[in-house]
């Protein structure tokens, strides 16, 4: 089997002021026992091992470095969703990817690319936010399969 980890590791390396990141993301539980950082890492590495099986099976150019920190950020929303949800508060799969943008636009400074993916990533349920990239295709994809693990599984 091919391990991509090492490569990976550098791209998330990369992300400006990472150790905040972290600290920021892992304040909150997403699915079963999962923080949010735990599960968006989750997701980038899934999206980085899917763009690196395009690339060498079908020949496809993809930009690591905007997927991994599109995925670091795609649920970049700073709070915790059970709560809302506890209070009756039913839009958090609708509302946070519009959230998390402006959250990583205000503290990180994302380009638009990596803005798109983060917009994007709960496509079909965001009907009108259609992932158009290959890099947002490939991020909704991985979160959907990473959720379903986090879920039945309640790592």
């Amino acid at each position: 089997m091919i391990t991509y980890k090492k490569d990976f590791l550098i791209y998330v390396r990369e992300i400006k002021k990472y150790v905040k990141l972290q600290k920021m993301l892992a304040k909150y539980i997403q699915h079963g026992k999962t923080n949010v950082y735990i599960h968006s890492r989750n997701v980038a590495y899934i999206s980085y091992i899917i763009a690196r099986f395009c690339e060498r099976r079908f020949g496809l150019k993809v930009n690591y470095q905007v997927l991994v920190v599109g995925a670091m950020f795609h649920d970049f929303f700073l709070y915790d969703w059970h709560d809302h949800i506890k209070r009756g508060e039913r839009m958090h799969g609708f509302d946070h990817p519009r959230i998390a943008s402006i959250n990583a636009q205000k503290y990180f400074n994302i380009n638009e690319e990596e803005k798109q993916i983060i917009e994007t990533h709960m496509w079909p349920l965001t009907i009108t936010k259609f992932p158009k990239t290959l890099e947002a295709k490939i991020v909704c994809a991985a979160d959907k399969w990473c959720s379903t693990r986090e879920i039945l599984y309640r790592f």
